[in-house]
């Protein structure tokens, strides 16, 4: 079997469960450490940050492999003693939900454990696809399909949209581009809503139109498996080239203009 050269390689390899497990952990490892350098190393998918190792992880017929050696694994011991475990490695079934949350909690004493010798960045301009802390901790907090979603959501957004600000606005994740709100998702009671707000406009089936007076449309998630990455992203190409001006809405007196591109029937 030919080697992977790059981490998308390597995944498509899996069966869809298992790719989406591994999916699911990178996205976890981009949004945490936005500046990770992703590579392949020893055949298997690996960040370094501050020229140091901080995580590999790998897929298997039954289970994931993860490697946050040596610091992540003894500073976890006690919540990792329920899996499998080898030099240096812990194994999580293929058959068991994957514990995001605690992965998450290693990848982020890794980030710090990596950053207390290097001097940060004297730049308070939020970087090029970075994610806000603010949105970190909201998809934290939420339960684990729900936080496995948003990560994935988190992570595809900032990707198609690296220019974009992202912050918490009105008690959910937006990303805007040059103030003006383009896209975001938000919890409500069996789902996420993932929403664009100039989404009438791309003429796109999959997209539920909702109000008159607005001009968004949107659609839900109840696992991130349903989530069509391809989809997302050209949906997020639209949502740059097609704006309405939601920014100034309240000079207009709620009246809403077209800011960039066509509008489609």
């Amino acid at each position: 079997m030919t080697a992977s050269q790059t981490v998308d390689e390597y995944m498509k390899k899996f069966p869809e469960g298992i790719q989406e497990r591994l999916k699911q952990i990178r996205s976890a490892i981009k949004q945490i450490a936005p500046n990770a350098e992703e590579s392949i190393s020893y055949a298997i998918p690996a960040y370094k940050l501050n020229g140091k190792p901080l995580i590999y992880f790998a897929g298997y017929k039954n289970h994931i492999g993860f490697y946050a050696t040596p610091s992540g694994h003894s500073q976890f011991a006690k919540e990792l003693s329920q899996y499998k475990q080898g030099k240096g490695s812990v194994q999580f079934p293929a058959d068991k939900p994957l514990p995001l949350y605690l992965i998450e909690k290693i990848v982020r004493f890794k980030v710090k454990e990596n950053s207390k010798n290097t001097k940060p960045l004297q730049n308070k301009k939020q970087q090029s696809g970075a994610l806000n802390s603010d949105i970190q901790t909201y998809n934290t907090t939420l339960p684990e399909e729900d936080r496995s979603i948003c990560t994935l959501l988190a992570h595809e957004i900032s990707k198609g949209l690296p220019e974009a600000e992202n912050k918490i606005w009105h008690g959910h994740p937006v990303w805007f581009l040059e103030g003006n709100p383009v896209a975001g998702y938000s919890k409500l009671k069996n789902h996420i809503r993932l929403m664009f707000w100039s989404g009438q406009s791309f003429n796109e089936e999959k997209l539920a139109l909702k109000g008159k007076k607005f001009r968004d449309a949107s659609i839900s998630y109840s696992s991130a498996a349903q989530i069509n990455t391809k989809d997302l992203q050209r949906w997020l190409k639209k949502s740059r080239d097609i704006q309405w001006d939601y920014k100034n809405i309240v000079k207009r007196k709620g009246v809403l203009v077209l800011k960039t591109g066509d509008s489609q029937p």
